[in-house]
């Protein structure tokens, strides 16, 4: 069986996960999110964050256990059996392809406004999706150095504009601070969680991180802790420097604000290019771990096995450019508001998932604590209050991308029947 190198270290799975999660998210959804809740957005962060760390926790007690490539696929595959896991993983492999396309656009978007061009965006997305798929080609070392660069240049850029904007901050534009009541704050939530979701990134490469049983857990759950912090220090200055409603439509409302409160064309630019290295980290680290999951399935023979060969670098280089065919097909059929709201739900149900694992996890090794990270006789609620935030927060997405998933899952199942009769029956 292939089998990858352990190459990563903690930071390495620090700068993967942060760089997936601080991305497109908070330069494109802090606008929707204000646009739907008002200042109470702030709120909506945190609820963002709670929902993050209650899954959060489960994928730590499952990386713990199974320290193997494929994330949720892998864990679910395990625990609750191979047609779960059939159905997560493919849900996994269709997050990723349009949460890519859509940080692709954003990227594409972006970047013919710097040079006051007027269409091509989908090229542009294009290329930027075959460069990082490039990229992944020399191996998992060579992209984990590029994710850590583009991360702390992008939080550099974050906090330029958190410590602009604090001179812009007008005490009037929080109030009213809930203008649309709970509901608005639910729905905002529901649309930031889209910012939290790269937090389980890392799992996707359990079996290249060194150390993993040690690392996963902890990367997972300090990268979910330093990007809440950072969310809530720009959510605050954001809505203190704009009112809610001018910027709730724009399609890049931090640069928006910027150049509503500050008139000065160069901070605008540095925030374009701070959004503009967010959109390509978020990128990067999806098509990283998409080719992971591809490459698990594969190798397990739910996916053609050619699918699992790996380069001279220690690459999946067939499910790698599987994966970045697909992304770049999918950029030219997608909206983004219907995208952002479809990948959350295909993120919730595959977080569901996670969870029902780490429950049914727990209950079958109580008796050996020792193979458990997470040793409380308590630890059990930990994944019911994952379930119950997923499943409420999913009842606040739009019907037509909860339709959709319905529709994907009725599709997984039937490829799933389908894949089970040409190679034989599985546990």
């Amino acid at each position: 069986m292939q089998r990858l190198k352990r190459e990563l270290t903690l930071l390495d799975a620090l700068a993967i996960n942060i760089g997936a999660i601080i991305g497109a998210g908070i330069f494109v959804i802090s606008g929707i999110a204000a646009g739907s809740a008002g200042p109470a957005a702030i709120v909506s962060i945190m609820i963002g964050a709670a929902i993050a760390v209650f899954t959060g926790i489960c994928y730590a007690e499952l990386a713990h256990v199974y320290a193997e490539e494929g994330g949720t696929y892998e864990y679910s595959r395990e625990i609750l059996g191979n047609y779960i896991g059939f159905i997560a993983g493919f849900l996994s492999i269709i997050g990723a392809i349009i949460v890519t396309s859509a940080v692709s656009i954003s990227f594409g978007g972006y970047f013919l406004s710097i040079f006051n061009l007027h269409s091509g965006s989908g090229i542009v997305a294009v290329a930027l999706i075959a460069f990082l798929g490039a990229i992944n080609y020399f191996g998992v070392k060579s992209s984990a150095r590029a994710s850590a660069i583009l991360t702390v240049v992008k939080i550099l850029v974050l906090a330029f504009f958190i410590v602009v904007g604090l001179f812009f901050i007008k005490p009037s534009n929080y109030v009213p601070f809930d203008p649309k009541g709970l509901n608005g704050i639910f729905v905002a939530s529901a649309f930031i969680f889209f910012a939290y979701t790269g937090f389980a990134r890392i799992t996707n490469l359990g079996e290249e991180v060194k150390n993993a049983r040690e690392v996963i857990p902890k990367a997972i759950l300090d990268s979910i802790v330093i990007s809440c912090v950072i969310y809530l220090l720009v959510m605050l200055v954001f809505i203190g420097m704009v009112p809610y409603g001018s910027v709730a439509d724009s399609k890049a409302p931090l640069e928006a604000a910027v150049a509503y409160a500050t008139h000065n064309p160069y901070f605008s630019y540095v925030i374009a290019a701070g959004a503009l290295l967010a959109t390509v980290n978020v990128a990067l680290s999806m098509i990283l771990g998409l080719s992971r999951v591809v490459f698990a399935m594969a190798r397990d023979k739910n996916l053609p096995g050619s699918l699992s060969r790996l380069n001279r670098f220690g690459a999946p280089s067939t499910a790698l450019a599987f994966s970045c065919i697909v992304m770049a097909v999918a950029v030219f059929a997608i909206s983004f508001k219907e995208i952002v709201s479809l990948s959350n739900a295909t993120a919730l149900v595959s977080y569901t998932i996670a969870n029902v694992a780490a429950l049914k996890l727990y209950i079958d090794n109580r008796g050996k604590p020792g193979k458990l990270l997470f040793k409380s006789r308590y630890f059990m609620l930990v994944p019911l209050l994952g379930v119950m935030t997923t499943l409420f927060t999913l009842r606040f997405l739009t019907a037509l991308s909860l339709a959709i998933t319905a529709v994907l899952i009725l599709a997984i199942t039937a490829y799933y029947a389908a894949v089970r009769k040409a190679n034989g029956p599985r546990r």
